[in-house]
């Protein structure tokens, strides 16, 4: 007989009572039973364990913002920036509860009716249901996957009342708010206020608070809410249910939810301007810059959650946009002037005695032209080059009223070279100060072989200005025959505006990540010039643009500015104008201008005849485009004088030099003497050994012109121009942004 371990159907029982079983079987099995399923689920409990955080939510995009704050732009994987619960306004985190969990702080991590009514609904081949807690939530996002399955959600679960035990109820919120996607592209609730209003998250309000609350409910779907009543009547009926919760939980009056009104929503996507076709520009070049500066990867700065605070103004970068539109590009035509399809500008403004980059304008659009010519590419400066001849002689004992011969052409002693100015014209014996304004070639490569090359050559050094070896030993090397940017240029201007004090430019003022600062630029200020050496040259650049080639770059305001034009030549008879400059500043800026030729493919093409104008030059096209980007980029600002280092050495305002006075020759006379009792410049310090004879193109401020003697091109030859130019679709700029020697060269000319 076989031994029977459950007495079911029931032995010595008949009719019905053998057939019902027993209540020991019934208490045995219900214990068995309830063991199985405890047993069951410690072992799914113990099995599963916390997984490591999703890569995603450790990703954080980088911000790239301006002087002011004005975001740039974004990069990076996923759109999300982590803040601290202390900086989610307390009303605002009542919301969410309201609207996802409103028994946060007192309930468990999981809802046990929530949870069975999911598992039920998919056991019955349902729509998978939700009924999650917040602590779910957080799970789901940070450590899980949006995928719908019944396992999903056991895993769930357990993975909440696991973290439920690590983390304390602020944190597992914390950890909630940063993770969960509000549409518009944006994770978090840091990058949910900005993508849907503009703000940041510690300045909503109530009534956004609640917006944002409603939006977890199905944010890809209330993207159309500003377009679609529909939708938009459904955010609305969200957003009150989110409202009379918080009165339920007493966190918000009768009357205050009364009061309470639907709020102005940002609009999407955001609108288009040129502001967004420069932003990127600024945006690589901060990029490549912070890399060099932290030592961290682009990748690193991507997903790492960094900001990078530069030292660009957007406001001004729009205004170079504005102003190369209206006062070159609006009169471009090319299909009429073929010249004009290959025409260029560049702008750079930079904070004298700071270094501070504000504007580096190298292209209209960014999505067109990625390569930005006003820092990574290389151009000869022209005549606004002679500035630094001009200080290397002032600070070796000269001044502006010292007398030369303006007899043209200049031979090159020793050499069959001649150096003619612009048009050939003679001037006879004029002073320093009448021939910087007129751009007088001759004066100034004479100027150069009186005192020595070397000491031009370290004069535009010690400004900032690269000058090799070979370009030192050119006799046209005060005319501008080396490979320079507007960014440069700038910066070097601005050691004048700053009393002689030169520090390199810079775009990146500060890298933060998670409110850290791990990176701070501090300037390195040298005294490349004695202030009265840079202040006699900022009187002599002021007097430039009141008596001389300048004068289109004076503001409408009247305030003081001091510069110098520019035109260089491509290689040739001298009649091909290859670029025009305007270099100058004011007392708070400093800002080169540059217009060129080159063809999509980098050949270097003339300008002459650009826009239809019967004129072009550094002071026909340059300075007025100077000026109109400067009229606006002080605008609002309060107007400065220069001041200049007197005689006791404190900075005190003085007069610039009189615009008629014995400083200024203005028809080519001799002008007087100076009175300085300064002593004559000296002998130069070595024997200058020119090249074989050649030609020299050289131009004053504004045509160009040639020096001929029967050779090819002296400066051409040292300063080959490239026939191609880096196009980056997305370029990386490289660390050496404070050189700008990279990205591909532009026009390197000779002259003027």
């Amino acid at each position: 007989m076989a031994l029977r371990v459950i007495d079911y159907p029931r032995r010595g029982k008949a009719g019905l009572r053998h057939w019902l079983p027993s209540w020991r079987l019934v208490a045995s099995t219900l214990i068995a039973f309830v063991l199985l399923v405890t047993g069951g689920a410690w072992a799914v409990y113990a099995s599963i364990s916390i997984p490591p955080i999703n890569e995603t939510v450790t990703q954080q995009h980088l911000t790239v913002v301006d002087d002011k704050g004005v975001v740039l732009g974004r990069r990076g994987p996923e759109i999300r920036q982590d803040v601290p619960l202390a900086q989610v306004p307390v009303p605002v985190q009542n919301a969410f509860l309201s609207a996802e969990d409103r028994n946060f702080w007192s309930d468990g991590a999981i809802s046990l009716t929530g949870t069975a009514r999911a598992l039920l609904n998919d056991l019955g081949g349902g729509s998978t249901q939700g009924g999650s807690t917040i602590t779910q939530q957080y799970v789901k996002n940070a450590y899980l996957t949006d995928e719908r399955t019944l396992s999903r959600k056991v895993k769930e679960a357990v993975i909440a009342l696991k973290i439920s035990e690590k983390q304390p109820k602020s944190e597992i919120l914390q950890g909630y708010l940063n993770t969960v996607y509000f549409g518009r592209g944006a994770s978090g609730v840091q990058m949910g206020a900005r993508a849907w209003f503009s703000k940041d998250i510690n300045q909503l309000s109530v009534a956004e608070g609640a917006v944002m609350a409603a939006l977890v409910n199905a944010p890809s779907y209330y993207e159309l809410a500003p377009k679609d009543p529909s939708i938009m009547a459904k955010l609305q009926a969200r957003w009150n249910y989110v409202l009379d919760g918080l009165v339920t939980m007493g966190k918000l009056t009768p009357a205050d939810r009364a009061a309470q009104q639907f709020p102005a929503l940002a609009p999407w996507p955001r609108p288009s301007s040129e502001t967004d076709n420069q932003d990127e520009y600024l945006i690589e070049e901060a990029i490549g810059e912070a890399e060099q500066k932290t030592g961290l990867s682009r990748e690193q700065l991507e997903t790492g959650g960094y900001t990078i605070y530069t030292t660009f103004d957007a406001k001004m970068q729009d205004a170079a946009a504005a102003a190369v539109k209206a006062q070159i590009t609006s009169q471009l035509n090319a299909s009429k002037r073929p010249v004009d399809a290959d025409v260029h500008t560049a702008i750079s403004t930079v904070v004298p005695g700071d270094g501070a980059v504000r504007v580096l304008y190298g292209g209209d659009d960014y999505s067109k032209e990625a390569f930005n010519a006003s820092w990574q590419g290389t151009l000869s400066p022209g005549s606004s080059f002679k500035t630094f001849a001009l200080a290397a002689y002032l600070q070796n004992g000269g001044t502006v009223s010292d007398t030369f011969d303006g007899t043209s052409p200049f031979h090159l002693p020793n050499s069959n070279t001649v150096i003619p100015n612009e048009g050939g014209t003679s001037y006879g014996d004029v002073s320093v100060q009448y021939a910087l304004n007129q751009s007088i070639n001759t004066v100034f490569v004479e100027m150069g072989q009186k005192i020595g090359m070397t000491k031009v050559a370290d004069a535009a050094r010690a400004a900032g200005i690269p000058v090799t070896a070979q370009q030192q030993s050119l006799p046209a090397l005060p005319l501008g025959v080396v490979s320079t940017n507007p960014e440069q240029m700038a910066a070097a201007y601005g050691t004048f505006a700053a009393h002689g004090s030169q520090v390199d430019p810079y775009t990146v003022a500060s890298v933060q990540q998670g409110g850290k600062t791990i990176y701070a630029h501090q300037s390195l200020a040298k005294q490349a010039f004695t202030p009265q050496v840079a202040d006699q040259v900022t009187q002599a650049l002021q007097n430039v643009v009141t008596n001389g080639s300048g004068g289109g770059a004076q503001l409408a305001d009247g305030r003081d500015v001091a510069g110098k034009t520019g035109t260089t030549d491509l290689p040739g008879d001298g009649s091909k104008l290859g670029s025009v400059w305007f270099v100058g500043y004011t007392p708070t800026l400093s800002t080169a201008v540059a217009v060129w030729g080159q063809t999509d493919g980098g050949a270097l093409t003339p300008i002459n005849g650009m826009a239809g104008k019967d004129t072009v030059g550094g002071g026909a096209v340059a300075a007025p485009l100077w000026a109109a980007y400067m009229d606006k980029a002080v605008e609002g600002t309060t107007a400065q004088k220069f001041t200049f280092t007197a005689q006791n050495n404190q900075a005190a305002p003085m007069n610039p030099l009189s615009p008629s006075g014995s400083t200024t020759g203005t028809t080519g006379a001799t002008p007087g003497k100076s009175s300085t009792g300064l002593p004559s410049p000296p002998s130069p310090t070595g024997t200058y050994q020119p090249p074989s004879p050649t030609t020299t193109t050289s131009s004053s401020g504004g045509k160009s012109t040639t020096t001929t003697s029967g050779g090819g091109s002296t400066s051409s030859k040292s300063q080959p121009p490239s026939s191609t130019r880096s196009r980056p679709t997305k370029p990386k700029p490289s660390s050496t942004s404070s050189t700008g020697q990279t990205g591909g060269p532009l026009p390197q000319s000779s002259g003027g």
